[in-house]
């Protein structure tokens, strides 16, 4: 039995033994000086309290069995039945206990009882059926969240699947790049790779991980594509804030990354850039890349493919509902993503 659900039951158990005994109680203390005696008032509030409860559970099994399934008749007509049979069982047992002093009879005896019976049996009837309802209610809206939260996590899985080999896929671009012209950064970059694989196999398995992690491996993400070029590439990422402490969904931000480096434009103008900017502060993560891009080159690039963004999109959206802000400017020279979200 899950442990979560046995600590709910268990709760709940204890509310409901709590609240009997301490209508138990009060009607003891409140009917004492009818009765003259307080012991004789508490037995004879278990004799009336008892049945109730009794009264009360049994309806509950009724509105399972027939109301939730529209089927008021029968409801109506089991329930009655009960609550006359409960009724009867009260009375007879108060027969067994002193009468009232004679000056607080309203009604006689007999029909007294009989009216007090029926009415707070109808009571615990009213009050057993609305809590079964609102039960049954907090019951299926909390088994639906759980059917949309086990369809966030597979298709959050399935996000992450996707990531893993697309990123594998353009750093090995990257590699063989290099290895055709039989660069001497070829072994180091196959080193880089591996760092990088390690968190991807690893420790992009767990639900969130420090940002120090995230943005260590940005930099290794950005050392291994400065290899593949003989000439100092004007790439820039720059950090501030407070970010120690801060954590977030792990290879959350490597994909903006991955999209600058895909795209920027280093082969063909001399001005290319890669900007990155992150910056932590009230709880709040911004990010921006920004880089130069050709629109040919880009057109041609976009037509091999990739989940980048789009896979971010959908992440962001299972992740951070309704805590992130992602904004996309794709202008004649240059691409820019800003994003912000909650962490």
């Amino acid at each position: 039995m899950n442990k979560h659900f046995l600590n709910n039951y268990r709760l709940k158990v204890a509310f409901h033994i709590g609240v009997w005994l301490v209508l138990i109680v009060v009607y003891a203390w409140l009917f004492m000086p009818l009765y003259g005696n307080l012991g004789i008032s508490f037995l004879r509030g278990l004799g009336n309290l008892l049945p109730m409860a009794l009264l009360f559970y049994a309806n509950l099994w009724l509105v399972e069995r027939y109301f939730e399934k529209n089927h008021y008749v029968q409801f109506l007509l089991w329930a009655t039945l009960l609550m006359l049979g409960i009724a009867a069982i009260r009375i007879n047992l108060n027969d067994f206990f002193p009468p009232i002093r004679p000056s607080t009879v309203i009604l006689s005896e007999g029909n007294k009882w009989w009216a007090g019976a029926i009415l707070t049996n109808i009571l615990t009837l009213l009050v057993s059926t609305f809590y079964q309802i609102l039960e049954i209610r907090f019951r299926h809206e909390q088994q639906n969240l759980a059917i949309i939260s086990k369809q966030n996590e597979a298709q959050l899985q399935f996000l992450r699947a996707q990531i893993n080999p697309h990123f594998l896929f353009n750093t090995l671009n990257n590699i063989y790049s290099l290895a055709v012209v039989r660069s001497p950064q070829t072994a180091d970059m196959v080193m880089q790779l591996s760092k990088l694989l390690r968190y991807v196999v690893y420790d992009s398995k767990a639900e969130q991980i420090p940002l120090e992690t995230e943005i260590s491996h940005i930099e290794q993400y950005l050392q291994l594509f400065r290899m593949r070029s003989e000439t100092p590439l004007n790439i820039t990422f720059k950090i501030d804030g407070h970010i120690e402490g801060a954590r977030l969904e792990p290879m959350l931000l490597i994909p903006l990354v991955e999209n600058c480096c895909k795209h920027a434009d280093f082969e063909l103008n001399e001005t290319a850039f890669i900007q990155i900017e992150l910056r932590v502060e009230k709880g709040w993560l911004q990010f921006k890349t920004r880089n130069s891009k050709d629109d040919v080159q880009h057109v041609q690039k976009d037509d091999v493919g990739g989940v980048g963004l789009d896979n971010l999109r959908q992440r962001l959206a299972l992740l951070y509902p309704a805590a992130h802000q992602f904004d996309v400017q794709d202008q004649a020279n240059t691409f820019e993503v800003n994003l912000k979200l909650k962490l």
